[in-house]
């Protein structure tokens, strides 16, 4: 059977995270009072899981988060079309579609969000996912990609930016290629990951 390969969004496809760890650092620092740039590293720390969820990793329990994500989902979607998908994403994504691999986006972004931009920007993957209460990026998706394509853990490839994406990799036995540019090669290979690429197109040749 064709590899199927699982993008994330945010930080791997589309250069979106600078932005992201704007909204999330100023929300932070307004409501709680933690300085920017303990803000940003603690969005960018836990980053690869749904926004609602970081929040109360973070600040278990506080009643603002409620408000701060509702404001910060609202920022986002306003403004996710203006970022830009990195310059390979396009030409990649082709390429491994056209040798007969299939192609997903699995986000943890809601998914209408998910389904507004690649329309806007053309893409054409096999299968977008996105986030909604219960099914979210990890388990969720990879069950639902292997019902969907009627394939095995073996079949899936997950390529992420963030050591969240690594750990739903590894705790699901799928392979994992992160992404440097959220992480350092070094940050990956401290938490186990033993596949890293820089660009995109380095799949090509890896997989």
């Amino acid at each position: 059977m064709s590899r199927i390969i699982i993008f994330d969004f945010d930080g791997t496809i589309v250069d979106s995270m600078p932005r992201l760890a704007d909204i999330a650092s100023g929300l932070i620092n307004r409501y709680y009072g933690l300085s920017l740039e303990v803000s940003r590293d603690l969005y960018v720390l836990t980053s690869g899981l749904p926004f609602v969820e970081q929040m109360e990793y973070m600040f278990p329990g506080k009643k603002e988060n409620r408000e701060i994500v509702e404001e910060f989902e609202r920022k986002k979607e306003d403004e996710v079309m203006n970022e830009p998908l990195f310059p390979e994403t396009k030409e990649v994504l082709a390429a491994l579609t056209g040798r007969g691999d299939k192609v997903v986006i699995s986000s943890s972004n809601f998914q209408h969000i998910m389904e507004g931009y690649i329309k806007e920007c053309g893409l054409a993957p096999d299968l977008v996912l996105g986030y909604r209460e219960g099914f979210s990026k990890g388990r969720d998706h990879f069950n639902y990609i292997k019902k969907h394509f009627q394939a095995n853990t073996e079949d899936l490839v997950f390529v992420g930016d963030s050591l969240r994406d690594f750990e739903k990799a590894r705790d699901n036995g799928v392979r994992f290629i992160g992404r440097v540019g959220t992480f350092t090669v070094d940050d990956f290979k401290e938490a186990g990951a033993d596949e890293v690429i820089r660009d995109l197109r380095e799949l090509v040749r890896l997989l």
